[in-house]
């Protein structure tokens, strides 16, 4: 029943986990089989074949204790027994799939029949193994699984789900401010500033409306005429800075011509400044104090730590420098003196962008300029945050081609449904962070930004 290796993946598998020396000592790379049994004598056969052809064996004699062992070493591979005490082979491959689903299962059973296959594979068992067998049956069905394990891999970690790591967000949001409310009485309100009637900003008015009721933010939206001036602006924003019941304000843009935007930002409240854009917030960068950080600079350090990926001595190359992705961006990648990231930042005057670019262990392309990056710029295995939002014959897309990139990269943002949810996500939880330091002071002080 298991699909024909071949020698190119038998190669690629020979690559990745490479065998170690003969005393059987772990490298880089080796592989983890796990094999459960309640046989003793099963179980040191098959560590003795296995540490032989250079794999890190693990045993476990019955299903509970197997299951213990995954969730302990993470095995690329289990093999396991079908009839146990306590804790079935058939149990423990369905638990195995809720744990992680990218580990192969290999069946080692005396009882094989039809039948169980069957039932075996609907439990996503890869293969079966009919005892007794040899060490080359053995070592060939490792050999086959892994190879399906680099498959899988590349399937399952290609993409970073932007809007489920939003749902996430809104979720730990959300339930922060069920907790507020009932301590202090009272509930956070989101205020957006429209000048004049934008078709094109309509979209966010409704995305921000959607995401304040998902998580219990009162929201409201000011439009003022298009001929206000910029002096009767700021004097509204400073109204709205003193009106207790906005806990944040968001400037919508564009703003009309007569309008100065970075003297109205600079007019916002710091405490209220939700999308982080006040020069006293941009200012607590340089300090790595937490103040409120641009809504897309966040969300992409958000995407990094959804991957599990620790920044500290990482080599991470930021594409551009704007005011609101990259400048910030780079200084939240530094922001910490021990687990900061080798940061590069690349823009326009840059000379050679590919030498940078291959360097990067972690690529992050902020200039919306859509096929700027192409795949042979990209570092075989490398994470890539897509932040460029581009309309291309009537499609939206990033400023990397993602057909091209996806196969050097081990994870990647797509456009949409990358940074975009998760920046919408973290406006809400900004506008929460307002409201805690507006309940309290101190806690604009209580803690450096932790990131990593």
């Amino acid at each position: 029943m298991a699909a024909q290796s071949n020698n190119g993946k038998n190669q690629e598998v020979e690559n990745v986990y490479t065998r170690s020396s003969e005393q059987g000592h772990r490298i880089p790379g080796q592989a983890t089989i796990l094999v459960v049994d309640d046989e003793k004598a099963m179980r040191d056969s098959c560590c003795r074949a296995l540490t032989y052809d250079g794999y890190r064996a693990e045993t476990a004699e019955d299903g509970d204790s197997g299951l213990q062992k995954i969730r302990e070493v993470k095995p690329d591979l289990v093999l396991v027994d079908l009839k146990m005490p306590g804790m079935s082979g058939m149990e423990l491959l369905e638990k195995i799939g809720d744990i992680d689903p990218n580990i192969v299962s290999v069946v080692i059973t005396g009882y094989a029949t039809v039948e169980s296959t069957v039932e075996a594979t609907k439990r996503n068992a890869y293969d079966v193994l009919a005892k007794p067998f040899t060490p080359k049956q053995l070592r060939d069905v490792v050999k086959r699984g892994l190879a399906q394990l680099i498959d899988r891999k590349k399937v399952a970690a290609q993409l970073i789900d932007g809007k489920a790591v939003a749902k996430r967000v809104k979720e730990e949001v959300k339930k922060e401010i069920v907790k507020l409310k009932e301590k202090h009485k009272s509930f956070p309100l989101l205020l957006a500033v429209q000048v004049g009637e934008n078709p094109a900003s309509a979209a966010y008015l409704k995305s921000q409306r959607k995401g304040c009721e998902e998580v219990g933010i009162d929201y409201q939206v000011q439009q003022l005429p298009q001929e206000v001036s910029e002096e009767e602006l700021i004097q509204f924003i400073k109204e709205k800075n003193q009106d207790g019941k906005t806990t944040g304000i968001i400037l919508q843009m564009p703003l009309p011509q007569q309008i100065d935007a970075e003297k109205v930002q600079e007019a916002i409240d710091p405490l209220k400044d939700v999308e982080g854009v006040n020069p006293q917030n941009m200012g607590l960068l340089m300090y790595g104090w937490p103040g409120l950080a641009p809504c897309t600079a966040l969300a992409v350090m958000e995407l990094i730590k959804s991957t599990g990926t620790c920044i500290k001595g990482k080599q991470v190359t930021l594409v551009g420098h704007s005011s609101l992705v990259g400048k910030p961006l780079a200084l939240l990648l530094l922001s910490s003196p021990f687990d900061s990231a080798t940061t590069t930042v690349c823009h326009i005057a840059t000379r050679d962008l590919t030498a940078h670019t291959r360097r990067a262990e972690i690529l992050i392309v902020a200039v919306g300029k859509p096929g700027l990056i192409k795949g042979d710029m990209i570092k075989e295995g490398a994470i890539v945050i897509d932040v460029g939002i581009n309309r291309v014959e009537g499609k939206i897309v990033g400023d990397v081609v993602f057909e091209e990139a996806k196969e050097k990269a081990s994870l990647i943002t797509p456009v949409p449904g990358g940074v975009g949810p998760v920046t919408t996500a973290m406006l809400l939880k900004n506008t929460i962070e307002a409201w805690k330091m507006q309940l309290n002071p101190d806690v604009r002080w209580s803690k450096k930004w932790k990131l990593t």
